[in-house]
């Protein structure tokens, strides 16, 4: 594993958190970044790409300086807060301080904050806009501005002060622009910000050791099928949803059968949005339900399952969805309750990924795979993969009572 030119500090710190090899962004991002590039890279949910910035951008803090020189920013406080975190965690033992700043907070504190001189500051742009205005946050010596998740920050409300945070800096800083998915809006807002871009795409391949399935059902059954889900042993799941109020009536519902369950709202208050997904994390809570504005950026580790009660419209909503489990290697399961229409809708998401959709059923408290007959399975293929049908294969049909499933191993 090459190490390339990071710090000695941050290099013992790797090996005390067990990296022992790259992943694909990280590997590329790492040494453009370093080299003073200004990157634009588009890498799946779930492959490290916080790290692939952090690592050489603590490289190039001055120690001695005493003003901010790095500024994060992203689009809720949850992934703020992870990202805070993770810097924290590579600048112990070092004279590196770092400040979180996000709106809704208490400003004073902040400013507060600001006196302690940091370093790094990771944080909400309208709070950090704002906090340039008040001329408490000084921008002359940034040397870089982290864009994460920068499609998503032009969808908030924040997004008109993007432009005024870049400009309040000296022109040979370095811009990192990152996402799971790169829009033709963000790679404009790029280019218009940046004259000379490296750009990086990692392969979105939603395989790894994710399985995508799909549980068939009518709408009504939806509710019985989440009761049922929930009483899997050691159940633990995000439900998605694209209809808000869906989430809160399914929610109550199933809290009132004696499952325990919870809404994330984008909306929450930074304590009580640790506090849900904590209560899912130590199992308090098996089923959290959100919807993507709200889950945009959580990462829990070994989540083993996702769930998703609506197809979402985009490719890129599913990647997303799909990315809080399996990540960083790990193993997890998507199922999608879907109806006959929804069901092609899900199909048709797959577009040019290698995508195959197993299908499931709830089975004596078990997640089990169905097997599929032959027809089933060409049309669940992508185009270019479909098998066509054997014949001579010697084997006795299977009665369609007694169809054998090949139960989910976690």
């Amino acid at each position: 594993m090459e190490y390339f030119q990071l710090a000695e500090q941050t290099i013992l710190k790797i090996k005390a958190n067990n990296i022992t090899k790259w992943t694909a962004v990280q590997e590329e991002a790492i040494p453009a970044i370093l080299d003073g590039n200004d990157v634009i890279a588009q890498s799946p949910t779930g492959t490290g790409k916080t790290l692939a910035y952090v690592l050489p951008l603590i490289n190039k803090v001055d120690e001695m300086e005493e003003n901010p020189q790095i500024i994060i920013m992203a689009p809720t406080r949850e992934l703020v807060m992870q990202i805070f975190q993770v810097v924290q965690d590579y600048t112990q033992n070092t004279n590196i301080k770092v400040a979180s700043i996000v709106g809704g907070a208490d400003i004073k504190r902040q400013i507060e904050k600001l006196k302690q001189k940091p370093k790094i500051i990771v944080g909400s742009p309208g709070r950090i806009s704002q906090l340039i205005k008040q001329k408490k946050l000084k921008m002359h010596c940034v040397k870089t501005i982290v864009f994460d998740e920068v499609d998503e920050l032009l969808k908030t409300d924040d997004q008109k002060d993007l432009p005024q945070i870049v400009k309040a800096t000296m022109k040979d800083r370095q811009l990192v622009f990152l996402s799971a998915t790169i829009t033709p809006g963000a790679m404009q807002f790029a280019k218009e910000t940046s004259s000379n871009l490296k750009e990086i795409s990692i392969e979105q391949s939603l395989e790894g050791n994710i399985i995508h399935g799909f549980i068939p059902c009518e709408e009504r059954e939806k509710l019985e099928l989440l009761r049922r889900i929930a009483s899997v042993q050691n159940m633990k799941a995000i439900v998605f949803s694209n209809d808000p109020f869906k989430l809160e009536g399914y929610a109550s519902k199933l809290n009132f059968r004696g499952i325990k369950t919870a809404v994330l709202h984008s909306k929450l208050g930074k304590m009580e949005r640790s506090r849900v997904l904590k209560d899912l994390q130590i199992g308090k809570t098996t089923l959290l339900f959100s919807t993507d504005v709200a889950a945009r950026g959580i990462d829990l580790q070994e989540l083993p399952y996702v769930i998703t009660l609506d197809v979402p419209e985009k490719v890129e909503q599913y990647t997303h969805r799909s990315g809080r489990v399996g990540r960083m290697g790990n193993q997890g399961t998507v199922i999608n309750l879907v109806t006959p229409r929804e069901k092609k809708n899900l199909f048709s998401l797959r577009g040019t990924q290698k995508m195959f959709f197993e299908h499931l059923t709830v089975s004596h408290g078990e997640i089990q795979k169905v097997e599929m007959k032959e027809n089933q399975l060409n049309e669940n293929q992508p185009k270019e993969k479909r098998s066509k049908p054997v014949s001579n294969q010697n084997k006795k049909p299977v009665s369609s009572k007694n169809k054998p499933m090949k139960k989910i191993k976690k």
